[in-house]
């Protein structure tokens, strides 16, 4: 296997048909993934086993040396499901059976790649008993973001764990937050400056994530982590960075409570009633953050700047997102408190049009414009490479849409997502954008002011025509 930067999705393991999984590592083959980070909660319930013979045996059949898996234990979701003494007891039998397997992705050491999604509060000497029970033949590199001193690079933190990990993964930092986690601003990479430079410091490879936001409204969690530009500004940091990350894991694949899912949200494994109010393939998908991405990974790999990203065939690839409600509207169940309320964070979220646009190397002319209820709210010129903004100003309730213009003429536009609306449609405040990339045809589009989340068919669903 030969080893250089990589780039991976994680992948939440669920229940999932067949067909279904297969056609996720088609999709990821597709827009140039290295493979998947298959994020295991509980790993005794008998759906994980059936999923990971589907993705293992169908990525060593048919993209041998082109996709990988590894596991991502998730060891807080596991909670000592199979009454081990200690919850990575639980991801034995799974390990003994999947480390070796053709298609899973070996470290540098050549042996198997190991994440976690938290530390579980296990100390130092478990995690030495957790490497040695696999003969130290492991490459670890863990999710350890939340143990005191992380984020500082403390000297400390290093004469702890430096034995332990073969390298580090920064969770938290993929989205601003205040406090002790994450950035300052959307798209923040400061955090990862000085984890990288303890990494590098001590001869360790680091992990770095990308992603759009974080929206959760369930599982006695409501939470909202920007969002707006977060997802291009931490693309064109990263492309800056020197020391550059060895591996980027995209968040996520298919996590849809989390909003952050860029991959397919198949009807078997979200089943959930409180987050198929907002996250749904239907009325809410996220496929058209894939080009970018696409773009982004070909770049990392070359080592180029963001100026230098060029999009996956010679047109321009661009996406358009945003929140459909505004900061304004009062939802009339939120004195309910929980998943009616606020979520924390909704303060920083911003009433704009976030837009990002890869423009072919020596490309020329071209310009775009953003519209909001049937009026133009900023126009710009683009360069080559990767170009993003936000329209933040006089944004209103009614229909969005993209223009990409040619020397003044209109060759491509985002359009046909949800209304902005200034009321409650959903009941909730949902943060979940609409996300539509930038396509040919014709320029008029439509919008839904309010839907049945469950069935975008509904006679309940109301349509603004441009």
């Amino acid at each position: 296997m030969a080893h250089g930067r990589a780039v991976f999705a994680q992948y939440m393991v669920g229940t999932v048909t067949e067909a279904h999984a297969h056609q996720d590592i088609d999709d990821a083959v597709a827009m140039g993934l290295d493979g998947f980070a298959l994020n295991i909660g509980d790993p005794t319930q008998p759906y994980v086993r059936n999923t990971l013979n589907y993705m293992f045996d169908y990525t060593r059949n048919n993209y041998a040396g082109r996709l990988w898996l590894y596991f991502s234990l998730d060891i807080w979701a596991s909670g000592n499901a199979g009454r081990g003494i200690y919850p990575t007891n639980d991801y034995h039998a799974l390990l003994q059976e999947f480390k070796d397997h053709a298609a899973y992705y070996k470290g540098p050491n050549g042996h198997s790649f190991i994440s976690t999604f938290g530390d579980g509060r296990l100390t130092n000497d478990h995690w030495r008993a957790f490497r040695r029970e696999y003969g130290n033949a492991l490459y670890f590199v863990p999710d350890f973001d939340r143990t005191q001193g992380y984020y500082d690079a403390h000297p400390g933190w290093w004469a702890y764990w430096e034995d332990v990990i073969d390298g580090a993964f920064s969770w938290e930092a993929a989205w601003p937050i205040p406090g002790r986690y994450g950035g300052a601003f959307p798209g923040d990479i400061a955090p990862d400056k000085t984890v990288i430079a303890g990494t590098a410091a001590h001869g360790k490879s680091y992990m770095m994530a990308i992603s759009a936001l974080l929206y959760r409204n369930v599982y006695n969690s409501n939470v909202y982590r920007g969002g707006e530009l977060n997802l291009p500004t931490r693309m064109a940091g990263i492309l800056s960075m020197s020391p550059a990350p060895d591996y980027i894991q995209v968040i996520s694949w298919n996590d849809g409570p989390g909003s952050h899912y860029i991959g397919n949200l198949w009807p078997e494994q979200n089943t959930d009633a409180q987050p198929s109010i907002y996250a749904t393939q239907k009325t809410a998908a996220h496929d058209a953050w894939r080009p970018l991405i696409a773009s982004f990974i070909q770049a990392f790999k070359a080592g180029l700047p963001a100026t230098s990203m060029t999009p996956p065939s010679n047109l321009p690839v661009g996406t358009l997102w945003y929140k459909s409600i505004l900061q304004r509207i009062i939802c009339p169940d939120e004195r309910l408190g929980g998943y009616y309320s606020k979520p924390d964070g909704f303060e920083t979220a911003k009433d704009q049009l976030n837009w990002a646009i890869v423009v072919p190397a020596g490309a020329t002319g071209y310009s775009v414009r953003a519209i909001s209820n049937f009026k133009v709210i900023q126009t710009q010129k683009l360069v080559p490479g990767l170009n993003f903004g936000a329209a933040d100003r006089n944004v209103e309730a009614g229909v969005q849409k993209l223009e990409l213009l040619l020397n003044g003429k209109v060759v491509q536009v985002a359009k046909d997502g949800r209304c902005i609306t200034d009321t409650c449609p959903d009941g909730i405040y949902n943060m979940n954008p609409q996300v539509v990339g930038l396509t040919t045809g014709s320029v008029d589009g439509f919008c839904l002011i309010s839907m049945d989340f469950q069935d975008v068919e509904s006679s309940d669903d109301e349509y603004v025509f441009v």
